[in-house]
């Protein structure tokens, strides 16, 4: 089971792209970063240490840096 109710990899900037979570799904709870992945370098780099461990950050995770290598 997973801290976060939902996980989105749709923000790009500055060469980074961000892993953003949301602890709930109500609309109106403001989400945060949890990871971001340098686009050249595909380091991760982790805002939240339970995003290391957590099966749905991670499967985010791992498909961005398949995404990223198309």
């Amino acid at each position: 089971m997973s801290k976060w109710a939902e996980i989105r990899n749709d923000y790009f900037e500055e060469n980074n792209l961000f892993i953003d979570a949301w602890l709930t799904d109500d609309d109106n709870e403001e989400g945060m970063v949890i990871a971001k992945i340098d686009v050249d370098t595909r380091e991760i780099e982790y805002l939240d240490e339970d995003a290391k461990t957590d099966n749905y950050a991670q499967e985010i995770i791992n498909e961005s840096l398949i995404e990223l290598c198309k």
